[in-house]
């Protein structure tokens, strides 16, 4: 009886429909583990070679070209952590760990971890030092955490609006960067601001600050009383506005220290009298610089170079076949504004082996106005480059010195944010230091609109249509259908 029963069964199964049916179930079981199998080697891919498709409005994992730059030249372990606690799911931590995965992916070195700031305090104290950090916080150091940078998650992420427009912008990846080349440095170029005689000092200046520190510069002031200890070869020396002049002794120490390949940025603004000046005139003139008197007025039928209908505000051309210019240009950042220049004299006689370069100019037809003087139409220099190359080629005793006509273009203020007066700065200090441990990366930024209805009228006109007449359409055009097949 049971093997009757169970030949019925097998003949069941025989029939065509059972077949079918389980040649479907087979397929359908191959068809999923395929599915399965190619999911988990398509992941595998995903982390190991960086095949993702980034399809974020901000393509924070497209990554620049300087990223992809650097991650070929780092071969020792670097770690990057971030500070979350082990509940904490949110969009920007997702967008985060996929930015340090890619970084991982591209280059084994890069290891990447997170600290819990509950469970580890100790830790994040340990590398952190004194600094406050918030959940979010990303920190990048070497195996032996001799070298650490440490970003809050404000730092590296935030939103902005201007007018109608909400802007969100990361720049993760321009900080993580950077700092992959600061922790596997050696070296570390420094700026200096100079103090002491009523200079413009770094106070003054936290935007350049800012931006220096993001490309790995080491940012501080100096005092020549005690001695110019601190101040070594390759370091850049900025000397903005001052009111009192150097002493003897000060200016003996400077003209050493770039003699032996000293790099000096002097900004002079129009108010600034070169004749209170002697020291600083005297180390300048030595190498055929020096600034002229009076504040710049471009030529009113010169429409292109001055901003917002004051002759004043003067709109420079940027030199071509120079480094810092030309750099300038590639990147897009050309528009610089200047209000209040003072020009800088040409070199007539220069010296020997040197190279001299207007960077920023105005028109031929622009004049300078010294008191109730006014000069002589003509191209005005706004800033100049000198360098003076080592006879036996070694760069880092090359002379070289930039001279700008305007403290707008460091010291902080509203037109830093709408121009390239910043970039310019930050370009030329580059050119001056003349390192390779600098590294710049662009932000992302993505604007979103927001749509605004001018007033209430318009607004219960669009509410009417939203939820009267639309759905009413709808309803009119769905019964129509609703006959018409009924018909059929």
């Amino acid at each position: 009886m049971k093997k009757k029963e169970g030949s019925r069964f097998f003949s069941r199964l025989n029939q065509r429909k059972y077949r079918y049916g389980r040649f479907a179930v087979f397929l359908t079981v191959v068809v999923f583990a395929i599915v399965i199998l190619l999911n988990v080697a398509v992941g595998r891919l995903e982390q190991t070679q960086a095949w993702a498709v980034d399809l974020n409005g901000l393509n924070a994992t497209e990554f620049d070209q300087s990223t992809l730059d650097v991650l070929k030249l780092v071969d020792e372990d670097v770690y990057v952590y971030t500070v979350y606690q082990a509940s904490t799911e949110n969009a920007l931590r997702v967008q985060v760990d996929a930015i340090l995965e890619k970084y991982h992916a591209l280059n084994a070195h890069v290891r990447i971890g997170n600290i819990d700031p509950v469970t580890e305090p100790g830790r994040i104290t340990q590398l952190a030092g004194d600094k406050a950090l918030d959940e979010g916080a990303v920190i990048i150091t070497n195996q032996d955490e001799s070298r650490v940078k440490v970003y809050n998650r404000d730092d590296y992420f935030g939103v902005t609006t201007y007018g109608n427009y909400h802007f969100t912008y990361l720049y993760l990846e321009r900080y993580v960067t950077s700092s992959l080349v600061f922790v596997t440095s050696r070296d570390t170029p420094h700026v200096w601001f100079l103090t002491g005689h009523g200079e413009i000092g770094a106070s003054s200046c936290t935007m350049l600050q800012q931006s220096l520190a993001n490309r790995n510069y080491e940012v501080g002031t100096l005092n020549l009383t005690g001695g110019a200890e601190n101040l070594l070869q390759n370091d850049a020396l900025v000397i903005a506005d001052p009111a009192r002049d150097l002493t003897d002794e000060e200016a003996g120490l400077l003209r050493s220290w770039l003699a032996a390949g000293g790099r000096l940025l002097v900004c002079l603004s129009y108010q600034t009298d070169t004749a209170g000046l002697p020291n600083l005139t005297r180390i300048l003139d030595y190498y055929q610089l020096a600034f002229g008197n009076g504040v710049v007025y471009e030529n009113e039928n010169e429409t292109a170079r001055y901003w917002n209908g004051n002759t004043l505000n003067l709109v420079p051309r940027l030199a071509e076949g120079h480094e810092i210019t030309d750099k300038l240009t590639e990147i897009g950042s050309e528009n610089l504004i200047i209000p209040q220049g003072r020009p800088i004299q040409p070199v007539l006689l220069p010296e020997a082996g040197a190279v001299y370069s207007r960077l920023l100019t105005t028109s031929d037809r622009a004049y300078a106005v010294d008191g109730n003087e006014k000069g002589t139409p003509g191209t005005q220099i706004l800033a100049m480059a000198m360098i003076r190359a080592d006879q036996n080629m070694e760069k880092e005793k090359d002379i070289r010195i930039v001279l700008m006509d305007s403290a707008y273009l460091l010291a902080d203020s509203n037109l830093l944010y709408y121009c390239y007066n910043l970039n310019f700065t930050v370009t030329a200090l580059d050119w001056l230091i003349n390192s390779d441990t600098t590294v710049d990366v662009s932000s992302k930024v993505m604007a979103n609109s927001t749509l605004n209805i001018p007033d209430s009228e318009t607004a219960n006109r669009l509410g009417i249509i939203a939820i009267g007449v639309m759905p009413l359409i709808v309803a009119v055009v769905g019964i129509i259908v609703w006959r018409r097949r009924r018909r059929l």
